[in-house]
């Protein structure tokens, strides 16, 4: 298979406190499945898509991350909470009990690594290939052994299960204030479930993609969350279609992305 190449797009689910500013060495989020090809797999190259506050691309955070595999069959435990202190108790345990599932981490410097250009609103591009800083940046020459022959356990046939968290080095916080222009009731997603959501705020177009996945959240955080489901059009600035919506969205509430940081991970085998 060597000469094989394959992309992983992951984005990590996160379903509470997504509107609120995250502190220094906070649990940026948990342990969040993911799968590539069964086999010795070599992560070659990856960059990250980030999307800024409020529609703006604003400076980037540092954050770190790891990646890790299943142990005879069971998947690397809990760190804690989402947006609480990765200096905590959980958080030390579940670090602790991960030590033989991790197989790869990595440091990102915001200042080094993302784009600067304007023409990206609403959102940052990072990447492994910023000249400069070889250590702490780019993937070592020759690439990260990652995938192997002793982790398989994926829900699809042929395929391994690998598991991504991270912990910020600071304040982010992926609020957009995209807010809901009325209340809507869940919606079961079907053949004929696509719905309508009608927004106010911050203009939608200038913000969501098709594909993203949201959630709604009231403005003091999570404690409500609805979950919704994906865009399928970004029909203006005040309206968007999503294929369902999975729980009901109270008026006002804020419309985020339940999986704001996109990895595109390059593996070659």
């Amino acid at each position: 298979m060597k000469g094989k190449f394959y992309l992983a797009s992951v984005r990590p689910r996160i379903d509470i406190l997504g509107n609120i500013a995250y502190g220094a060495d906070d649990l940026l989020f948990d342990w969040h499945r993911f799968e590539i090809p069964n086999g010795g797999a070599c992560l070659k190259s990856f960059n990250i898509i980030d999307p800024g506050k409020d529609s703006t691309a604003t400076a980037g955070v540092d954050f770190e991350f790891f990646i890790a595999k299943s142990v005879n069959g069971a998947a690397p435990p809990s760190l804690g909470t989402v947006n609480s202190a990765a200096t905590g108790a959980a958080t030390k345990i579940g670090m602790a009990g991960s030590r033989n599932h991790i197989v790869y981490h990595k440091v990102l410097d915001a200042n080094v690594m993302e784009n600067a250009d304007t023409y990206t609103l609403g959102y940052n591009i990072w990447t492994q290939t910023a000249a400069g800083d070889q250590v702490q940046n780019q993937i070592q020459p020759g690439g990260a052994t990652i995938g192997s022959g002793d982790h398989f356990g994926g829900t699809t046939k042929g395929y391994q299960s690998l598991w991504i968290a991270a912990i910020t080095h600071g304040a982010h916080d992926w609020g957009t204030a995209v807010l809901a222009n009325g209340a809507q009731a869940a919606v079961a997603k079907s053949t004929t479930s696509e719905t309508t959501l009608t927004v106010d705020g911050t203009d939608a177009d200038d913000v969501f993609s098709v594909g993203d996945e949201l959630i709604a959240f009231d403005e003091s955080g999570g404690a409500n969350a609805a979950k919704i489901g994906k865009v399928t059009e970004i029909v203006s600035a005040t309206s968007i279609k999503v294929d369902h919506v999975e729980e009901a969205v109270g008026d006002d509430q804020e419309i985020c992305f339940r999986g704001p940081l996109t990895f595109n991970f390059g593996f070659e085998y």
